[in-house]
């Protein structure tokens, strides 16, 4: 599937002047041509190419959101090992971090469920504007 999405975003469209189309899937070492008086066929592949791209926006912000509190996590969770090791470990500082440990993995839970909905938001509007 990631092949194939990696495909469309490299596809170029170009329209002839006799509504003939073609198609370059690069990626793929495809190419196509097709009759296309209308020129939907273009539309159709910008539309597809913008909604590519806006959920590639999506998950790259959630990416950048989540980074800091997973670096955050790891962190605590090294702290966290050290101090199991430690000669006589401190019970109230393994809670402490135990609690943080848990509220980073909280925050990235909530952020993933965010870009999750907001996927699925466009992908019903897209599902609603298709049918309409």
């Amino acid at each position: 599937m990631m092949h194939g999405n990696r495909a469309l975003a490299k596809a170029r469209s170009t329209d002839c002047e006799n509504g003939e189309g073609r198609l370059s899937l690069p990626p793929l070492g495809l190419r196509f041509q097709w009759a296309d008086p209308t020129r939907g066929m273009a539309e159709v592949l910008g539309r597809t190419t913008d909604e590519f791209s806006a959920r590639t926006r999506i998950l790259q912000d959630a990416i950048d959101a989540i980074r800091p509190f997973a670096e955050a996590m790891h962190q605590k969770q090294d702290a966290l090992r050290e101090l199991l090791r430690s000669a006589a470990p401190d019970p109230e500082a393994i809670n402490a971090l135990q609690r943080a440990i848990d509220e980073r993995r909280r925050q990235i839970d909530r952020l993933a469920r965010e870009a999750a909905d907001r996927l699925r938001t466009g992908l019903k509007a897209e599902r609603r504007a298709s049918r309409a």
